[in-house]
């Protein structure tokens, strides 16, 4: 035993380039095999973590309200309210607290509800103190305008007794006035309230179906007995979903069922009262969000480690084999003293089986430390780092596989007979049967996963075919590189007779020595899963930003309740200059969404991704969709119009103006009567004393009614406040309303030296000249995205709220609504129609850097922040898949490492051959240049070719998963199409690397070759 040791040790020195490199082989393949299912598990713990973080707390929180039983005091109420809470409680959840609310009221012309929170004063930025009587209030600063309220004041709570309020029959409040003490803005974000949202006012609407939402200020925040006095109350009871950084899966399910113990739909007995759900809670789709990423995490991470680890035994193989050959000369010596066949075999796995046994605390350590690394890195701050058996388990198979590679490497040799053995010419050797049946099996598996890939019916989730087919693919193009450059090299030297010395010696030692071709296939797979890893990351990056853009298309994206135009008004209020902030909307519609987008403004303010719309920059996007003029702006309090009636009418010329719509109501003017020839009419325009929009005129009989009418008429002044309006008609882009239910008696209409000529005919009939600013057609201007039906655009009808659209071209992505979408300019939504404002969900967007005075601004008018591009865009890049392709990255790094040490180890081993063989070239009178040029050119070639294999295998096998996979859900029509692109830079850097790092490896290889060819090293082998 003790001589067995000798031996052994004495072994590992002499090989100790060999035994270095496989215990660095064998140590990484363990280490990776540990990375996988740590890796996986840290992914998923992560994702629910960062996913829960950055989700809206109201999405994610529970909000129940509790009705308590008659006689309860507040304070009594209160308790039973937040005990009743809790005890439906399982999971992480914070400390539930309560708010007191009473029941709507009528008053100042809208719905009032009076709200009281202990701490309500500490949490929110407020002007003013905190109410510390009843009948004192906090009021949202954005409201005190509206309502007339003043700080310090008494506010008088008057009934709207007609309208749609009065029909809603609310009651009364207790109170006829109360005193606004301070007031307060809403909150920017949901750390200390649930949904921010519900501290923000609603404006008046009326819906497509005739529904009417009256006006509903934000609560008013005052004291218990305040609301007490009132009357009904009850308590809502909000409780935010506690997200520590060791969150699991496990506890999520349980969180999630607790969710759903109190309906919505019905009142559940509880101690002290009734109890019911009245949240957003979406808990359960956050469930099926990670149990899918989950599934991704493990068909992600799987193949990338799996990579790793085969590349690493085929090097280490190599290797094996390599210090085998080595040893052949004590084999054989072993064999010729009687040494049994198993004490031979025992003799062989001696050295491999020290050198694994070395390699396995070595890879623990490795694995264990990758992972500590990788977590602390790229996850979750402060995420505890898994240890699942699966990774142990892993790891003792790759051992075992790492012993059969062992096995195989020292019965090549073992199973030689002994004249070979003892010949000391290694010949090349036809490929055995069994090595033959598993390369045409990894052909066979390759090409029917890319027949599956190819063969799609469309773009789907991603799954392990997507990872495992740059392995396959980089495998076979390996083989086939190798037995590619081995027949050219034997057909070459065969028919290079009278040809360059260099060049056949340079083929005749590819196509003998075996040694020199193998390192092509590690090499191949390493430059292809280095381009498949790298290139598929980069579109994917490209792609998430894509998918963050759509949900926050600009830096920061605001959440509000106020209707388009009021939303276009307040940006140019806040902003006038259009250079911070800007107005948008998305109008849902099956088929064919809307995006609606204030274009003057789209390029400075929108993050527009270039994936968007490929071959136009935004500028050319706005272009395309501005509207043919721009809708005067007015502000004053008088409107006055001059024109010149040449035209015969049976009754006096009158003029109705539309100035748009506010709170649901049209806003109108009449003007009139002209008489024949010039003359100016004026009227009083209350509304339009800040600002208003010159949307259209209808010029007819009576209130602008229809007449009969032939002649001409020129509109030449505009005026407010007896001030002309620039760009009231020239720029304005005045046309004929383009609505086919409107008979327009206008043959011809033009503008010339700043006047609006139009020649009308009614013929034998009457009819009205109705014309509309802002160069708006019948079919609007609109960019269409790719999954938009053109049976949906044939459908669109005004009479729905919605518009008729022509496409002037197609686009990948928008704002909102992504390849789904329609994309206008809100000029083509608003001006001079009617529009349902319940359509549209409307946004602020915001772009980076925006001046403090300009977000204060949106914040006392009731906008909230809704999200951010950064906030969506971390969440993506937490995904599963995301975190898989970097660790694509670290395992294209570790291959390109292990490669190059492989390719190290094996021109050292095979130095000794190379120097006899050009020593025996020197000694026959070849130059030195001849045999330094004829190694290079050796090397060239077949790192070369591996190099372009590599290249070519990845570059396909990223082109195949990028069309066929979606990096997202697949069932979300609103997530924009991955871009396949593969970037020729990248790869032509990528074969300049690799021309520099060969070429110096040929290099420093056939000088230290040529440097000790001599005839000594001859005389030395021949001892």
């Amino acid at each position: 035993m003790i001589q067995l040791l000798g031996a052994i040790v004495r072994g590992l020195r002499a090989r100790a380039l060999l035994s270095a490199g496989s215990v660095l082989l064998t140590a990484l393949a363990i280490g990776s095999a540990i990375l996988g299912p740590v890796f996986s598990e840290a992914v998923t713990n992560s994702y629910v973590v960062t996913r829960l973080q950055e989700t809206s707390p109201g999405l994610t929180g529970l909000s129940r309200v509790f009705t308590p039983d008659p006689g309860v005091s507040l304070q009594q109420a209160e308790r039973d309210a937040v005990a009743a809470s809790e005890a439906t409680l399982a999971g992480p959840w914070q400390e539930p607290y309560a708010i007191v609310q009473s029941e709507r009221f009528s008053a100042l012309r809208g719905m009032v509800t009076f709200w009281s929170r202990s701490d309500a004063c500490e949490i929110l930025e407020i002007e003013g103190r905190c109410p510390e009587k009843q009948g004192e209030v906090l009021m949202l600063a954005a409201d005190m305008e509206k309502t007339g309220a003043v700080l310090g004041e008494p506010l008088e709570l008057p009934i709207f007794e007609t309208g749609g309020v009065a029909a809603l029959g609310l009651p009364r409040p207790a109170l006829d006035e109360v005193v606004v003490v301070g007031s307060y803005v809403t909150p920017a974000g949901g750390d200390d309230w649930l949904i921010p949202g519900r501290l923000t006012s609603t404006n008046e609407q009326t819906s497509i179906r005739g529904g009417y939402q009256p006006f509903a200020p934000a609560p008013l925040i005052t004291t218990g007995d305040t609301i007490t006095a009132m009357g009904a109350w009850n308590i809502r009871v909000d409780t935010h979903l506690d997200v520590p950084s060791d969150l699991t899966p496990e506890q999520l399910d349980d969180a999630a069922t607790s969710a759903k113990a109190v309906p919505s739909d019905a009142e559940v007995e509880v101690d002290g009262g009734t109890l019911r759900a009245d949240d957003t809670n979406d808990l359960a789709s956050v469930v099926a969000d990670v149990r899918f990423q989950q599934s991704t995490a493990r068909g992600s991470i799987a193949p990338a480690v799996l990579s790793l680890v085969l590349v690493a035994l085929a090097l280490l193989m190599r290797l094996l084999n390599a210090a085998s050959e080595l040893r052949v000369p004590e084999l054989a010596l072993a064999s010729l003293r009687g040494v049994t066949a198993r004490r031979l075999w025992g003799l062989g796995l001696a050295e491999p089986v020290v050198v694994l046994v070395i390699a396995i605390p070595l890879g623990v350590a490795f694995g264990l430390g990758l992972s500590i690394l990788l977590v602390r890195s790229w996850l979750a701050p402060g995420l505890p780092l898994p240890l699942p058996w699966a990774s142990w388990v892993a790891a003792a198979l790759v051992l075992v596989a790492a012993f059969v590679v062992a096995c195989v490497a020292v019965g090549l040799v073992v199973r030689e007979s002994l004249a070979s053995q003892l010949s000391g010419v290694r010949r090349p050797v036809a490929a055995r049967r069994w090595s033959v049946i598993a390369q045409l099996t990894l052909v066979a598996l390759a090409a029917a996963t890319l027949a599956s890939k190819l063969t799609a019916g469309g773009p789907g989730e991603p799954d392990a075919t997507d990872l495992v087919l740059p392995v396959l693919l980089a495998v076979v193009a390996g083989l086939a590189a190798t037995r590619l450059i081995a027949a050219l090299a034997t057909w070459w030297t065969r028919r290079s007779r009278g040809r360059s010395l260099s060049g056949f010696v340079s083929m005749r030692a590819i196509s003998r020595r075996q040694e020199g071709t193998l390192v092509i296939l590690p090499i191949t797979a390493a430059i292809a899963v280095a381009v498949f890893g790298a290139g598929v990351y980069d579109s994917a990056a490209t792609w998430r930003t894509s998918v963050a853009a759509t949900e926050s298309p600009a830096h920061t994206t605001w959440s509000t309740t106020l209707t388009l135009t009021e939303g276009i008004e307040l940006t140019r209020e806040v902003d006038p200059e259009g250079d911070w902030v800007m107005a948008a909307a998305s109008v849902p519609n099956p088929g064919a969404n809307f995006s609606v987008v204030d274009s003057s403004r789209l390029a400075r303010v929108a993050t527009w991704p270039p994936t968007w719309s490929p071959g136009l920059d935004v500028d050319q996007v706005v272009d395309r969709i501005a509207p043919g003029g721009l809708v005067p702006t007015l502000t004053g309090k008088r409107f006055s119009l001059t024109i010149d009636n040449q035209a015969d009418m049976d009754r006096d010329l009158a003029v109705e103006v539309r100035f748009g719509t506010r709170n649901g109501l049209p806003l109108k003017a009449y003007l009139g009567p002209f008489p024949s020839g010039e003359s100016t009419r004026s009227a009083r325009v209350p509304f339009c004393r800040e600002s208003c929009q010159l949307e259209g005129m209808t010029l007819g009989g009576g209130a602008g009614t229809n007449t009969r009418m032939s002649g001409s008429l020129r509109l030449s002044d505009v005026e407010m406040d007896g001030v002309p309006v620039d760009g009231a008609i020239q720029g304005a882009g005045w046309t004929p309303t383009p609505d086919p239910a409107v008979r327009t008696s206008i043959v011809e209409m033009r503008e010339t030296d700043g006047a609006l000529e139009m020649t009308v005919d009614t013929g034998d009939s009457v009819g009205m000249a109705r014309i509309t600013a802002g160069g708006i057609t019948r079919d609007r201007p609109a960019m269409a995205g790719p999954k938009v039906q053109q049976r949906a655009i044939e459908k669109l009808d005004e009479g729905y709220g919605l518009i008729p659209v022509e496409p002037v071209g197609e686009i990948e992505g928008m704002p909102f609504t992504g390849p789904t979408g329609l994309l206008v300019d809100y000029s083509s939504f608003l001006t001079d129609r009617p529009v349902f404002d319940n359509l549209m969900t409307v946004h602020v967007l915001a772009r980076e850097g925006t001046p403090a005075s300009i977000t204060e601004a949106l914040s006392e008018a009731g906008l909230s922040v809704g999200t951010t591009l950064a906030k969506e865009r971390h969440v993506l890049d937490q995904s599963a898949y995301a975190l898989a392709l970097r660790l694509y990255g670290v395992v294209a790094v570790l291959v390109l490492l292990m490669a190059l040490a492989g390719l190290f180890v094996s021109a050292a081993v095979q130095l000794p051959a190379r120097r006899r063989d050009a020593a025996a070239l020197r000694v026959v009178g070849v130059p030195r240049t001849s045999v330094m040029v004829a190694v290079v050119r050796e090397l060239a070639v077949v790192l070369g070719s591996a190099a372009l294999a590599g290249i070519l295998a990845g570059s396909l096998a990223q082109w195949v998963v990028l069309r066929t996979i979606t990096l997202g859900y697949a069932d979300d029509p609103s997530t924009p199409a991955l871009v396949a692109a593969i970037s020729p830079l990248r790869l032509v850097v990528l074969a300049l690397l690799a021309v520099a790092v060969f070429g110096a490896v040929a290099l420093i290889s056939a000088s230290m070759t040529v440097k000790g060819a001599r005839g000594a090293t001859l005389r030395e082998s021949a001892r």
